[in-house]
């Protein structure tokens, strides 16, 4: 668990934290000389019941809210500190916006410096004041504590509540991708770059290979420790300190996201649902710009209104933020906006697609769409993402959806389940469009039926041209299977077919079909060309090619090349040639196959190479050798071509 503190400046917060830990959380000089806090502080906290938590000591300086953000995001437990010689101030209520932005989970209210108030009617009134400036927050209800860190008291039972609020919280998810935001990063002699953080989800081990975003650079974990102590791994929940190789500290800024290789992206865009605050003097207007902070990233941006032309303080609207810099975001990611000038904390709210494309503004598609990923259901951004990338393998899933493996796939058998998605081996596609392709998949061949009615069917190569060219073949060959089995079209080798459809010659086209096949019968192993045919019966070779494919369909002819057929009788002669020669020889040459049939190199080369693509012969140098033909048993359904 990490634990954070909030509040105004110079109210406690530090010494509180070396009250339960032990450690001082200032290390800067100038932290010590000032007496307040400028970075972040960390420290280990080992609980009554046996766990070690992480707490992050924010500052409180209005100047410092920067810092606030980029520790105050991954914590899971706030310590609310107020001073009760000061009660609530101006960052007291900034720091509690904050949070309610971020929706942080738990929180405890801490008074502090009880030791310098004697009156406790003071103590109530600051204490009603409090409550009456949490009033409808997040913190409405949570328990409040009246400690001193001088003295000791009332520390135990802070402890205690604390102890018992986490052990009551889940933990994060170990087993998800990798993803920690970068806080801090100095470099240590002989060692080289560190970096420091909390594991938001997934595992960090020593030795493996991580990816650094924005920067999309690759470094390898050299060292780990968490809390001050080396180890081989840091799980989701757990502060880390990374020792990397490979990379410099001007390659890793506060805000960097150290990653699974491929799982996240940097973006410019942000889809997002995004919420002013009700004390912001005046509306926020359309390209708006503001400061994003998100995670321990900060970026420049303007806000896209999608749905109005301004956001009146109080109200939500679905915006999209346009970057300045890349910032890293997934699905579900609480944000914070501040003023351009002067800077000063006026909204937040959640990222809705964190891959979105730039879009334009009042399109009701879009507002639907991102309508229903704010619902919550961490289904609709699977869905949404393989609607519009038409169809995702799962090993792009695992390694992009920041799900672990487990929760992925059941998410996925549930959509499957629900028809909302189909599956091709590992590979998912959503059912509409699964509907949508195999009907232009029937058009497509009733119209090539149209357009050629003596073609026996259309080759799979060209019927895939029907769909987006980038849908993998493994979904095509399943949805070719998918029309097959419901009898919706035939498969033949190579050629598809719609199931009622059988070629069907004109009058006209059989007196050239029965010209055609006397002509090829007629002409023995020296066959006519395409062209010679075409002029034999007086039509253009594009016509004469279709009536050529039928012959060949119907068994009259046997296709050698692009040039040349064969009468289906001369071809088992040929074949009966070759098994003949083969009973008595162990190899063919060109030129006594010639002889054999009579005829030239011209017909016979294509002729053999016919035989090659059979499997019955394979050539070997100018020769050619059998293959899987029997010479004894030429006339078997095994070798008939």
């Amino acid at each position: 668990m990490i634990i954070g503190t909030a509040g105004h400046v110079d109210h406690g917060k530090t010494a509180l934290i070396k009250a339960l830990t032990g450690i001082d959380t200032d290390r800067l000089k100038e932290e010590k000389k000032r007496g307040i806090s400028i970075e972040l502080g960390f420290a280990p906290f080992k609980l009554p019941g046996g766990r070690l938590a992480g707490v992050i000591d924010v500052p409180g300086h209005e100047r410092f809210v920067h810092h606030m953000l980029a520790g105050i995001g991954g914590i899971d437990l706030v310590l609310l500190v107020v001073d009760v010689t000061e009660g609530v101030m101006p960052q007291t209520r900034e720091h509690v916006a904050i949070m309610d932005l971020l929706q942080i989970a738990r929180g405890v209210v801490v008074l502090t410096k009880i030791d310098l108030v004697e009156d406790e009617e003071w103590l109530d009134l600051v204490e009603e004041e409090v409550r009456e400036a949490l009033a409808g927050t997040f913190l409405e209800g949570a328990p409040f504590f009246r400690v001193s860190a001088q003295t000791g008291k009332g520390l135990p039972e802070l402890v205690q509540a604390i102890d018992e609020i986490t052990a009551e919280m889940s933990a994060r998810d170990v087993q998800a991708p990798l993803r920690l935001p970068v806080d801090r990063v100095f470099t240590v002699a002989g060692f080289g770059t560190v970096v420091t953080g909390t594991v938001l989800a997934g595992t960090i081990r020593s030795g493996m290979m991580v990816e650094v975003l924005p920067a999309g650079r690759f470094a390898r974990v050299r060292q780990l420790q968490v809390h001050g102590r080396q180890t081989e791994a840091a799980v989701a929940g757990q502060r880390a300190a990374v020792n990397l190789s490979g990379l410099g500290k001007e390659a890793l800024p506060r805000g960097s996201v150290l990653a699974a290789p491929g799982s996240l992206e940097a973006t410019y865009l942000l889809d997002a649902k995004l919420k002013l605050l009700p004390g912001v003097p005046r509306a926020l207007k359309n390209l708006t710009r503001v400061h994003v902070f998100l995670g321990t990233g900060r970026a420049v941006g303007r806000v896209v209104l999608l749905d109005r032309d301004e956001l009146e303080p109080g109200k939500e609207a679905p915006v999209q933020l346009r970057l300045e810099k890349k910032l890293v975001a997934q699905h579900n990611d609480r944000f914070v906006i501040r003023s351009f000038s002067p800077m000063t904390t006026i909204g937040g709210g959640i990222v809705l697609d964190a891959r979105p494309e730039k879009h334009k503004r009042f399109r009701q598609d879009v507002l639907e769409r991102l309508k229903e990923l704010e619902q919550g259901d961490p289904a609709v951004p699977l869905l949404q993402r393989i609607s519009r990338e038409g169809a995702v393998a799962i090993n792009i899933l695992r390694k992009e959806s920041g799900l672990a493996p487990e929760v992925l796939d059941q998410l996925l058998l549930r959509l499957v389940q629900e028809d909302r998605l189909r599956q091709a081996g590992d590979i998912f596609f959503p059912a509409h469009a699964a509907k949508e392709w195999e009907d232009r998949l029937v058009d497509t061949l009733a119209l090539f039926h149209r357009n050629r009615h003596l073609a026996a069917g259309m080759s799979r190569a060209e019927l895939k041209g029907a769909l987006p060219g980038e849908l993998p073949v493994k979904v095509y060959d399943w949805l070719l299977e998918r029309l097959a089995a419901a009898g919706s079209v035939k498969i033949a080798e190579d050629l598809v077919a719609l199931a009622n459809f059988t070629p069907k010659p004109t009058a006209q086209e059989e007196k050239q079909l029965t010209k055609l096949a006397e002509l090829y019968l007629a002409g023995g192993y020296k066959p006519p060309s395409v062209k010679e045919a075409a002029a034999a019966i007086n039509a253009g070779v594009a016509q004469t090619e279709e009536l050529l494919a039928y012959l060949v369909h119907t068994g009259v002819l046997v296709r050698l090349d692009e040039q040349f057929a064969l009468h289906s009788s001369h071809f088992r002669h040929a074949k009966q040639e070759l098994c003949r020669h083969f009973l008595s020889h162990k190899t063919l040459a060109a030129g006594e196959f010639r002889e054999k049939l009579g005829s030239t190199r011209k017909y016979v080369l294509p002729l053999l190479e016919t035989f090659d693509r059979l499997k019955w012969t394979r050539r070997l140098g100018e020769e050619r050798v059998l293959w899987r033909l029997d010479p004894n048993n030429c006339e078997s359904g095994e070798n008939n071509g």
